[in-house]
């Protein structure tokens, strides 16, 4: 064979194998320039938006107590019977003493008091027959208010008859809250008429559908029974309490 002849052989087997080939190519992409598809905004490094998430919610002897608006109002019976009934406690200084049943619970108040995050509001409430308030309403849980609240409650003495009614509609009469947490012994006695009234007062004043969770201290018999009653119609808990 003459040299062109080859040449022309082996230009026509290359040929073919490249078209061959180019068939098993995939489909060229289609590009669109320096156009880049709009996912969204970056998150910035700089955003500190908080994840309501990432708070952790208030607790109480131990517990957790839910609240979807960030908001808590604690109502703590003052009457005579909180005096009774001397036990061993630690106090927020660790030392181990002895006391009633109110100075107990002023400590639990206070750990919780403390422990609430900065994005909460709160107030506290204390009753006997009567009903008094540490602010008229809610109020940021900052490291000044917090220091208030705790020694306002640290100075409340035993004394008086149990309106429990009366003090627990007064916590939900801010109509912001949505979280109560109620501390007491037992039995209402005075501020209306015998544990039903005082169950029907209560659950008049919450129009808000507020969480009421009750620690029952001490509590047995009907007075224990009240307790679990005032919790169970608002859908919230019941905890006993040394």
């Amino acid at each position: 064979m003459r040299p062109v002849g080859l040449a022309f052989t082996l230009l026509l087997l290359l040929t073919t194998t490249v078209s061959a080939q180019s068939l098993d190519l995939p489909i060229t992409p289609i590009h669109f320039g320096d156009q880049i598809p709009d996912y969204g905004p970056k998150p910035s490094e700089d955003d500190n938006t908080e994840d309501p998430r990432d708070t952790p919610p208030p607790t109480i002897y131990g517990e957790e107590i839910d609240t979807e608006t960030d908001t808590i109002i604690y109502v703590l019976d003052i009457s005579c019977s909180m005096g009774w009934d001397p036990q061993s406690y630690t106090t927020l200084d660790g030392v181990i003493s002895s006391g009633p049943r109110l100075d107990r619970a002023k400590v639990e108040l206070a750990k919780s008091i403390m422990g609430l995050s900065d994005n909460f509001k709160f107030n506290v409430i204390a009753y006997d027959c009567s009903t008094r308030q540490w602010k008229r309403s809610l109020v940021e849980a900052d490291a000044k208010n917090k220091q208030s609240a705790v020694s306002w409650a640290s100075e409340l003495a035993p004394t008086g008859s149990t309106a429990t009614g009366p003090g627990t509609a007064l916590a939900l009469a801010d109509k912001e809250n949505a979280s109560v947490v109620l501390l007491t012994d037992g039995m209402p006695n005075c501020g209306a008429e015998g544990a039903a009234g005082h169950r029907a007062m209560i659950a008049s004043a919450n129009s808000q559908g507020a969480t009421i969770n009750v620690f029952g201290i001490a509590a047995s018999g009907s007075y224990r029974a009240f307790c679990q009653a005032v919790a169970g119609d608002s859908g919230g808990r019941y905890f006993d309490i040394p």
